[in-house]
């Protein structure tokens, strides 16, 4: 027999394994992204032409217009359930119930991780705030004299290189972040199990069902770079450097420092050997032999391991 307590009870129990398992997550997302709530159907994003700094104030003041109209990023919903029927639930079989509804629990936490690197692998065909594709050939940036002038934030394989996986470097010291990650309405489970309830009376199965409501997103192409060349001491310095580049319309550089090295899974022998260990093969004056030597690139940057990026190769 289903009593009023023993559903109640079963109730609290689902919602206790799907919390614990909610908060438990620990994503990788989150060190280049920068979390902006939303409260509406969609966020509106300006147009920003450079990354705004303080410039000595001669003359009238260069306004950085935050026109809310550039690029707009719509909340999507989202939703997990499961249901159990009335006779297993008279039978009492529910004992796999709570690690069902724990896995939700995880599932809902990791959905921000998941739509991130979606997004962020998604950038070499959608854009970003200024018009152009997040990762492109033809960005704008200044050179040392306020010239307008190509930026790229893409790597590809130099003469004598083969495409590899795709690699991110990103700078993660300033509030701005590459990417965005928008809530809207938190993840929660909510319970359909009165014996009232239309899905018990009519199909005979209690039901528990989880949703939310979120989205993800392009913040500032100029802290992010992607590069499928050979991660080596060689395709990292050039990235570092490429960055390096980026200046503001009157020629001051921005001071971007690449703080974090994202790789996939199957580059995680390469990204070690790069920043955790204390010698790289270099070559010798003979210009045809490997000899050990000092690693400059050790701990230059946090090496981050994410499963969640594509083992293909690019190019």
């Amino acid at each position: 027999m289903i009593t009023v307590g023993y559903v109640k009870a079963l109730d609290t129990m689902v919602s206790l394994a799907f919390n614990k398992y909610l908060n438990a997550a620990a994503p990788s997302y989150k060190p280049f992204t920068m979390e902006v709530p939303s409260s509406s159907g969609a966020n509106f994003y300006p147009k920003l032409s450079e990354l705004p700094g303080f410039r000595k104030w001669i003359g009238a003041r260069v306004v950085h217009r935050l026109d809310a109209a550039a690029m707009s990023i719509k909340n999507e919903p989202y939703e997990q359930t499961i249901s159990i029927s009335r006779d297993d639930m008279e039978d009492k079989n529910v004992g796999f119930l709570s690690v069902a509804v724990a896995q939700i629990g995880a599932d809902a936490a990791e959905l921000p991780d998941k739509l991130v690197y979606e997004q962020l692998q998604a950038g070499f065909k959608k854009k970003c705030m200024d018009g152009q594709y997040f990762f492109d050939s033809d960005h704008e940036t200044c050179d040392e004299n306020g010239n307008t002038v190509s930026y790229s934030n893409v790597g590809m394989p130099q003469e004598g290189e083969t495409a590899g996986p795709w690699w991110y470097l990103f700078d993660n010291t300033q509030p701005l972040k590459a990417m965005i990650y928008q809530p809207r309405r938190p993840f929660t489970i909510t319970a359909k199990t009165k014996l009232t309830d239309g899905n018990v009376f009519n199909e005979a199965e209690f039901v528990w069902g989880a949703d939310g409501r979120c989205a993800a997103g392009f913040g500032m192409f100029q802290l992010a770079y992607a590069s499928c060349r050979p991660l080596n001491a060689t395709s990292f310095a050039d990235a570092v450097s490429a960055m390096g580049m980026l200046r503001r319309r009157d020629g001051t550089p921005y001071g971007i420092s690449p703080s974090q090295l994202v790789v996939p899974k199957n580059l995680e022998s390469a990204g070690r050997a790069l920043l955790k260990g204390g010698f790289i093969p270099t070559l010798a004056p003979d210009g045809k032999t490997w000899i050990p030597g000092s690693n400059q690139w050790e701990k230059a940057a946090e090496l981050v391991i994410a499963p969640r990026l594509s083992y293909a190769n690019g190019g």
